[in-house]
């Protein structure tokens, strides 16, 4: 019998972080929840993903750790009566679950509905040719495509519309990517692969548009059919190189009016057609020649483009999308910034800055990784800057690279090149590619010559151009109080100024700040542009006169952030910065934020009390020291960075906690959870290693226990400060011995808190900061599954080694061992 009212709402998560998916899935699910929450539904969430915040949400949200397969989520629909599925903050695979579970017949047979995007749009996305009979019945030009079922119709297809042809797997068992072919051998060899991978074995073929512009557009929808366009971003690279390879700037830089409105109106008709409830992506492949446009790819769901547009608009689309969710409309929504306006929801955002997303790579842990740019992405993450010029804002991207991986964007020293090798790598575009391009035009290369090579769009090269020029004055003119000014406000950073100079960066703050008196400014981030009067708690900085920002009053604590993703911490280094803000937040600080990772769970609206969204350098941490005057100043493990800023007399509180991992590939049996406090220990529990280093929590036997104990007591022994350790045991002929004890790794706390029901990273913070913190110990949490690291191998073309370090890994797994 059909149940009368959804009461019981299943979320789908996206599962661990890989190359493509970071915490912005899980951003978008936290937003939703909280909104949620105040509803009297009952809201359950699923994932795979061991580095999930939502197990330590203060909202009533019963979270289930499984596997993201058809059989995990049909056992969870019929035990918890679910009426439900929300499938859009679980990026591709909750949508691939979705038309899986369709296809099942489960949904029919227990009544359950999907929310946000119907099943049918779900079937229609899922199937490239479905989809263009779709865009064709709205008059949408579609790029020839082709579903086959054998390499001999593959063939066929290619031959008769001409190489290049891009292919993609129908329903994959995994995240796959277009891939290109660009003749036919390399159509034969890639769809042995793709028909493996495809559910159905079908692989979809289409015609190549390499070379085009890409365009994404971000709209919303609501259940009224009300829309509009939230942000239009363009990529640096034409269609070729993966969108999340490439550098995105926002708003479009080189669209005509013509063009820009065309694709707008395209947009919002996909969302009509689709009739969605919320957030809808749409990239698009725009002819340069001709203005005529296809459309490559529809996402009705939160990815990375959506996260980054509500960064750079300051619209909090999550949080509206939840709101439609729950029924109401655009025109009732009202934002929590207004301060005069009753429908500004329903306003379309306006940017009065430039706002850049820029990759960034592991290569340098990955030697043996093909670092040509293609359709398959390869970067673990990225960084975003804003700025008043496009000069300005690239500049603060490219330094918003931490010195830990400022070596891997250029694969190869640019300046050391011979004219073959720079031409070849100008054709072949690499990770690093913009250092390539500015070392051409240092060489002389034209505008001309580097646009029809790269079919780059030449505004660009004007852009660096202009920054080359920069560079010439700066290091013709030292100490010159003119070109100093200048380079500022088109985004030279001390460091970079200091090396044209040939001094030290310090000399160049000194100088800029006591002689030259300039001075950062802050602007602030908010969807109206100043036309509606509008608290925002979000700031950039520029170097103009007007200052928008206000200190900050009462006790307060600076948050140095994540910055952009990278191998070894990544989303478990968002975790542990996500509850040591609340942490910090229950003990009374106001907490300013400093990050610019675009997809970062910790951009969350209303979690800091005010968020830089800035380079996370020595400089713009200096700046905002100046302009906040904290109490105190927070980060995680011992960065460069905080080494910098201790030698600059700040002093900055570092939460005990290893930025790598426990000793890795150590021979152990078990690990122990302690606390050490002023000399007193305290055991939270024990998890068991098996022989492929991953987590099993187990329940203590009297007899471990009575082995244990002991050795627990003399852990202090290697202790030197308080704080949350792991005490690495082996089993040796039976009698146990402690291997080493170091501090908790920020990869397993996550993992470990869900294990012993702790908020192990505020307990941290509050030790950190107060030499204490209360202790109350739960029963260790039952379950038949393990903590699996997830590698990047695959996505790099690279064979996984036998005994990978986990210090390489990109995110982590429950995996269940019934």
């Amino acid at each position: 019998m059909a149940r009368s009212r959804a009461k019981n709402i299943l979320i789908i998560g996206a599962g661990p972080t890989q190359i493509g998916r970071d915490t912005e899935s899980e951003a978008a699910a936290v937003q939703i929840i909280k909104n949620f929450a105040e509803t009297d539904r009952n809201l359950f969430y699923v994932t795979s993903d061991a580095n999930s915040v939502i197990p330590r949400l203060d909202v009533d949200v019963k979270f289930i750790e499984a596997e993201l397969t058809v059989n995990s989520l049909i056992q969870i629909l019929r035990e918890n009566e679910i009426d439900v599925i929300l499938p859009v903050a679980g990026n591709t695979v909750a949508l691939q679950l979705s038309e899986q579970l369709n296809e099942s017949g489960i949904l029919k047979e227990l009544n359950v509905r999907t929310m946000g995007v119907t099943t049918t749009t779900i079937h229609n996305i899922n199937n490239p040719e479905l989809m263009n009979r779709v865009l064709k019945h709205i008059k949408e030009p579609t790029i020839p495509t082709t579903v086959v079922e054998n390499v001999t119709d593959a063939l066929k297809f290619a031959k008769r519309v001409g190489f290049p042809v891009l292919i993609k797997p129908i329903a994959s068992l995994t995240k796959t990517n277009r891939i290109k072919c660009d003749n036919e051998h390399q159509l034969m060899e890639m769809l042995e692969s793709a028909f493996k991978v495809s559910i159905t074995n079908q692989v979809a073929v289409e015609k190549s548009v390499v070379g085009y512009k890409e365009i994404e557009m971000i709209v919303i929808r609501d259940a009224e059919g009300s829309k509009l366009l939230i942000n239009g971003g363009e990529n640096f690279n034409p269609i070729g190189v993966h969108s999340g390879d490439s550098i995105i700037f926002s708003p479009t830089q080189t669209l005509t009016d013509v063009e820009f409105q065309s694709l707008r109106t395209a947009a919002l008709k996909i969302a009509e057609i689709l009739k969605i409830k919320g957030v809808c992506h749409v990239q698009f492949a725009l002819d340069p020649t001709d203005g005529k446009h296809f459309i490559t790819r529809i996402n009705p769901f939160f990815d990375r483009s959506s996260a980054f547009a509500a960064r750079a608009t300051g619209y909090p689309i999550a949080n509206v999308v939840a709101k439609i969710l729950m029924g109401q409309n655009l025109r009732e929504i009202k934002l929590s910034g207004v301060q005069r306006h009753d429908s500004l929801a329903l306003i379309e955002p306006v940017m009065d800055h430039i706002a850049v997303r820029f990759p960034t790579w592991s290569f340098a842990s990955f030697k043996n990784a093909n670092q040509q740019l293609n359709t398959r992405m390869k970067s673990t993450g990225s960084v975003m800057a804003f700025g008043r010029s496009a000069e300005e804002a690239l500049q603060k991207a490219i330094r918003s690279v931490d010195s830990t991986t400022a070596a891997e964007q250029a694969a190869l020293d640019e300046s050391q090149l011979s004219e073959a090798q720079l031409i070849n790598v100008l054709i072949h575009p690499r990770a690093g590619e913009v250092y390539y391009l500015l070392e051409a035009i240092r060489r002389g290369y034209t505008v001309d010559e580097l646009a029809k090579m790269t079919h780059i769009d030449a505004f660009y090269f004007y852009k660096l151009r202009h920054l080359v020029k920069l560079e010439r004055r700066l290091r013709d003119n030292r100490f010159d109080m003119a070109a100093l000014q200048e380079a500022k406000y088109f985004g030279f950073g001390d460091t970079q100024i200091a090396h044209l100079w040939q001094v030290r960066s310090d000399e160049v703050r000194d100088f800029r700040i006591k002689k030259a008196h300039v001075f950062a400014t802050y602007k602030g981030v908010e969807p109206t542009a100043g036309e509606f009067p509008y608290l925002t708690n979000t700031y950039y900085s520029t170097f103009e006169d007007e200052d928008e920002a206000v200190r900050t009053t009462g006790k307060k604590i600076l948050v140095l952030g994540t910055a952009n993703s990278q191998v070894g911490t990544n989303s478990a280094a968002e975790y542990t910065t996500f509850q040591t803000i609340q942490r910090c937040q229950k003990l009374g600080y106001k907490v300013i934020l400093i990050n610019n990772n675009p997809n970062a769970l910790t951009l969350i609206p209303d979690l800091a009390d005010k968020i830089y969204l800035e380079p996370l350098t020595v400089e713009n941490c200096l700046n905002i020291i100046h302009q906040e005057k904290p109490d105190k100043i927070i980060a995680q493990g011992k960065w460069e960075i905080v080494t910098q800023l201790v030698l600059r007399n700040v002093q900055v509180e570092q939460l005990p906690v290893s930025r790598t991992t426990r000793s890795e590939n150590i021979e152990a049996d078990y690990m122990g959870v302690i606390s050490s406090i002023n000399g007193s220990i305290n055991l939270f529990g024990v998890v068991g290693i098996d022989e492929d280093n991953m987590f099993i929590p187990i329940e203590v036997s009297e007899a471990l226990k009575v082995k244990v104990d002991p050795l627990i007591k003399n852990a202090n022994q290697h202790i030197t400060n308080n704080g949350i350790y792991s005490v690495i045991i082996k089993e040796n002929m039976h009698q146990l011995q402690i291997v080493s004890v170091v501090p908790l790794a920020v990869q397993d706390l996550p993992f470990l808190s869900f294990a012993f029901d702790q908020d192990f990273a505020g307990i941290i913070t509050e030790i950190t900061l107060n030499g204490s913190s209360k202790i109350e110990n739960h029963p260790i949490i039952q379950g038949d599954y393990r903590y699996l690291h997830v590698y990047p191998y695959t996505q790099f073309g690279l064979k996984k080694p036998q005994n990978p370090p986990f210090s390489l890994a990109i995110g982590a797994e429950f995996q269940s061992i019934k």
